[in-house]
């Protein structure tokens, strides 16, 4: 069966959800219909948000949290997305990569005790960069991220990405009502605080930006187009490095 078939009604709502084309076809500038909204939301989480929340819980994650814990608990959190990147691996007709996740969670939830140690990693052919959700997937089939949209509190996000963040949810919810519902907030904050953390030393990027908005915005989308494509990106000029792209989500 085609790829273009596996998610035809999936495919058809998210492309009602995205609408128009991220950026103009003809002038090649991105399209932002919410910018004044977003513009306002931007100034909350940088100005007030990150300085006075984010940024010392961060700083205080990095300097005085060992780093065997820190670790321990981001390869735990890491490995509760595995399933759900084994899911959207296989949506994508992408069968053994799919696999590589399935062998990660398997090995690394019963040798390394919960997850706690990437055992997985030490053998090269089952080294990842990160997890794959189902707005990647979406994106694997040429689906648009759709406009920007900058949220109090959580951050940037796309309708596609959107649409992805509820699939991957409904995924992964008989398991948080299992071992309770609060573990899925725990999970996204240790990966929140620590993805921060290792963005500390680039904060001076955003500060000498002409337009920190601008530069983020733009980051942002060269973000999903990085994980869309594997690493692959694209012809255009990057605004990251690769390293820094996969810490923003």
């Amino acid at each position: 069966m085609k790829k273009k078939n596996i998610l035809a009604t999936v495919l058809l709502g998210s492309i009602v959800l995205t609408g128009c084309a991220t950026t103009d076809p003809q002038t090649g500038e991105r399209n932002d219909p919410l910018e004044g909204f977003n513009r306002t939301m931007w100034g909350f989480n940088y100005n007030v948000v990150d300085p006075y929340v984010l940024k010392p819980v961060a700083t205080g994650w990095k300097e005085y949290v060992p780093s065997p814990i820190r670790t321990g608990l981001v390869n735990v959190a890491n490995n509760l997305d595995e399933p759900v990147s084994f899911i959207n691996r296989l949506l994508e007709g992408e069968g053994q990569k799919a696999m590589v996740h399935f062998n990660r969670f398997w090995i690394n939830s019963v040798f390394g005790l919960g997850g706690l140690i990437d055992w997985a990693s030490y053998s090269e052919p089952l080294k990842i960069d990160g997890n794959r959700t189902f707005g990647d997937t979406l994106g694997s089939y040429n689906v648009e991220p759709g406009a920007y949209i900058m949220l109090p509190l959580y951050g940037p996000t796309t309708p596609r990405q959107a649409v992805g963040s509820v699939v991957d949810s409904a995924y992964t919810y008989p398991f948080y009502e299992w071992v309770g519902g609060p573990w899925a907030l725990v999970k996204w904050g240790v990966q929140g605080i620590d993805a921060r953390a290792k963005l500390l030393d680039q904060d001076a990027l955003l500060q000498q930006a002409q337009d920190p908005y601008i530069t983020f915005r733009e980051a942002y989308y060269q973000n999903l187009e990085f994980r869309v494509t594997d690493g692959k990106g694209s012809e255009k000029q990057e605004v990251l490095s690769e390293d820094e792209l996969k810490e923003i989500d």
